[in-house]
């Protein structure tokens, strides 16, 4: 058997004003006392995992911004890792970059390290987008990030956009699509931006400062992404995911397929043996509590029921959509007992599921009303 491991470092120079992930302002001397949390976090973990399961055979380091981390921790952080886990010989090892905290250097050193899957946050290829969005990179970054993967000799790279931004026109898009085919990376997740409570985004939109494109022209975003990508070859195996053929990300399909993930740092969750863990989603907390060696958890109290429905809907998100077979042995009832029934036969007549063989997926005019359709088909 084997696991998936992500770490959350959650430090930034700049704190973008739509991303709710957890993060903090980058402090070297906090940064310090995190690793060696981190450390102290790790072996308390690994005593709750059975030996045989020790086998990692994905890394992802996201954040925050990971890229501003210093070699000399990075290179302690792995062999802590490997002192208390196996790497599986084919391990997939990716690392969130933003395009400005990069250089060659880095890079070699972060391929050198192990890295084989870094994934770079350009979002968009527009200064102005750029700017609403508070990022701090430009074009001439990103396309720098790029060429030096390839020349460095990244075979695998990931790129992060994002659709549905305020002031954005069809136009737009359409620009940062060719620019994007230009570039061509082998994996792009396409990120519908949502509103999140809490974000500066948030509160400007409330505010009326700022207006998101209205859910028509959204959706006509959405189509034109995919044509324009599966036209060069891609393949979306995920509702906002698409790769080139063998460049599917592998971590996150052990998330949306349920497999077992440790995670570690703060607001980082955990899924083994069925059960469901996340850490506090607080600095300080998380470094007191691991200073007197207690993990730093947050148990999840979800009942069957929440189960289910997080397994419906992770697996119609893909485009393997839900087996059948998975769901039986997983939960003893076949999925259909737990569907509403009026609802999923509406929506297979309407052509938006597709519900046969041993699997359940939405249909290609399904997939833009993915997050509907769950909602309605579950009991």
């Amino acid at each position: 058997m084997s696991l998936s491991l992500y770490i959350h470092f959650p430090f930034c120079t700049n704190l973008c004003g739509y991303c709710d992930f957890y993060k903090v302002h980058h402090k070297p001397a906090i940064v310090e006392q995190y690793y060696r949390a981190l450390e102290a976090e790790l072996v308390l973990a690994k005593d709750t995992i059975d030996p045989d399961q020790r086998l990692l055979d994905t890394i992802y380091i996201g954040g925050g911004t990971p890229s501003l981390a210093r070699t000399e921790d990075l290179v302690e952080m792995l062999d802590n890792i490997k002192r208390h886990f196996r790497l599986a010989p084919d391990m997939e090892f990716s690392f969130e970059i933003n395009p400005e905290s990069i250089d060659s250097d880095k890079l070699i050193f972060l391929k050198e390290l192990g890295v084989n899957r870094p994934i770079f946050g350009m979002q968009s290829f527009k200064p102005r987008l750029l700017k609403v969005l508070n990022r701090k990179h430009n074009l001439d970054d990103s396309y720098r990030a790029i060429y030096l993967a390839r020349a460095i000799g990244f075979d695998n790279f990931g790129v992060d956009m994002i659709f549905g931004l305020p002031k954005q026109t069809s136009r737009m898009l359409s620009d940062d699509l060719n620019q994007l085919m230009e570039l061509k990376p082998p994996h792009i997740s396409y990120y519908q931006l949502t509103v999140e409570k809490g974000t500066a985004l948030e509160r400007q939109v409330s505010a009326g400062k700022l207006r998101l494109p209205d859910s028509d022209l959204s959706a006509a975003m959405y189509r034109g992404i995919n044509a324009e990508l599966s036209n060069h070859g891609y393949f979306r195996y995920e509702i906002s995911s698409y790769a080139l053929p063998g460049y599917e990300c592998r971590h996150n399909l052990r998330y949306w397929d349920g497999g077992d993930f440790l995670g570690l740092g703060p607001a980082a969750h955990s899924f083994i043996g069925d059960n469901r863990i996340a850490n506090v989603s607080d600095l300080k907390t998380y470094l007191e509590r691991l200073a007197r060696k207690e993990r730093p958890l947050v148990f999840d109290t979800g009942s069957r029921e929440a189960r289910i429905y997080e397994t419906i809907m992770l697996a119609l998100r893909t485009a393997r959509g839900l087996e059948r077979k998975y769901f039986r042995h997983r939960f003893g009832v076949s999925v259909e007992q737990v569907l509403d029934d009026r609802s999923f036969r509406a929506m297979v007549e309407s052509g938006l599921i597709d519900p046969e063989g041993d699997r359940i997926k939405l249909t290609e005019h399904g997939f833009p009303l993915a997050d509907e359709i769950i909602r309605r088909l579950v009991k």
